[in-house]
Order: structure tokens, then sequence, then C-alpha cells
């Protein structure tokens, strides 16, 4: 299992052949990542050794333990570093086909769009769980309790906007469709029906209408949500 001492970035040709990698133009083992000619190693930032995470929540710890006190949010539109994060742990998150080249499936899942596209941005496979757990805490685990090489329906949902990163709602989020015993989302929650997070996505922008979600109790929003919701409601709300 590979060790590294710190995290590292990967300049304008480490960045080159990471897409090339990537896009099956060349072997993906012909990449050293830990190459100087192609990468440098991010100051502040400590050992991490890539591993076989059982959940995105998991895989976000080991990388935050690895920051440390690094700015977080200085770095987020670094490509080099989200892409040479992407590339230490290809084996975890990407599986490969007969012939050898990565599946990958869309880019951005791989490549680090501008992290202001939140479209664009909240796909990415490593990026997006690390800055949901750093901003969320817990309240994330809804959207971090599947395998890394997942990009779940929920989180494409509930991280399609920048204001949807209120605490508040996450909150709420979680309380419906988390199951603390288990560790994992409560049966429908990965649906498209009533209720679903596809729908909370769309209440959500109706409630926003008439409230400051910012000002509410994760209990208040609750227990206004529609009937089609009551499924998923808990026994005892959020505070």
């Amino acid at each position: 299992m590979t060790s590294y001492s710190a995290l590292r970035r990967f300049n304008e040709n480490g960045l080159d052949a990471f897409e090339k990698a990537f896009t099956g133009q060349i072997d993906d083992a012909v990449i050293d990542p830990t190459d100087p000619a192609l990468t440098s190693a991010v100051q502040g930032t400590g050992s991490f050794i890539p591993k076989d995470f059982e959940t995105a929540k998991d895989m976000a710890q080991a990388v935050l333990a690895a920051i440390g006190t690094t700015n977080l949010f200085e770095i987020l539109p670094d490509t080099g570093f989200w892409a040479w994060l992407t590339f230490a742990m290809r084996d975890q998150l990407f599986k490969k086909a007969g012939d050898g080249t990565m599946k990958v499936g869309e880019v951005h899942r791989w490549y680090p769009s501008n992290p202001n596209d939140w479209q664009k941005g909240q796909r990415h496979l490593v990026r997006m769980p690390v800055l949901l757990l750093k901003t969320l805490g817990d309240d994330a685990d809804h959207l971090l309790c599947g395998a890394p090489a997942v990009l779940p329906e929920i989180r494409e949902q509930l991280t399609s906007q920048q204001d949807m990163f209120n605490p508040a709602f996450q909150q709420v989020a979680r309380s419906l469709y988390f199951n603390d015993a288990t560790g994992a989302l409560k049966r429908g929650a990965g649906g498209k029906s009533g209720g679903t997070p596809r729908r909370l996505a769309k209440v959500r922008q109706q409630l926003d209408v008439t409230w400051d979600l910012e000002e509410r109790e994760p209990k208040e929003i609750i227990a206004t949500l529609p009937a089609e919701f009551s499924r998923f409601k808990p026994e005892t709300a959020p505070s």
C-alpha cells in the first residue's frame, strides 16, 4: 500500500499527464505521483495512505487529517491538488476495463472543475466529500455514507446550489433520510417519488420564498413539510 509523506499537487505538465491517463491516451502506470517534474509537495500537509475506504466520509476524514493546518478553502480552487488526490486514489475510485483503461465516467467526477460552478463542482468524487465534511461535519452523514466511488442521487440533488450548504437545511435532510442505526440511507431515500431528496430540493425553493431558512430551527422546517414526507420523518425531530 503506497504511503505519501505529504500531499502534493500536479503542475501544468502533471495535469496534462493526468488528463491523458484518465482519457486513455497513456497508461496511468507511467505516471509517478511523486515525480518532482510533475508534482510538488503542499506545504503544511501531512502523510496520506490511499486505501479502500468504506465510505466517502471515511475518505474525507483521511484527506482532512492529511491537509492538517493548511487552509482548505484556500486550496479549493487548486486544480492540481485535487487532481493529484484523485490520481493517488484512482484504484479506489475507478474500476479498470479488460484492456486496462480506467472506467472513469463523466469528466467532472475526476477532473476538478471551478468550485464556484456548483452544477459541475459538486460531482467531484474527492473534493466535494471533503468540503461537505469540513463544512457540515456529521450533518453531512446522509451525503457521505455511500462508497467513495459512487456519486449518489441524494448528493446530486442536495448540493447542486451553494445555498444548500445551509446547516439547518442539511440537518433536516439528514433527519429525514439517514438511519443512525444502520449508518446508511433509509429505504426509498434514493428514489424519485414523493418525499425523496429530489422533492425536498424543490420544496426548499418554495420555502425560501417565505422563510429565511437560516433563522429557522430544523424541527420547524420539518413540521411544515408536506404530507408526502411523512414516511421519512423521524419520531423525534432535530432541535
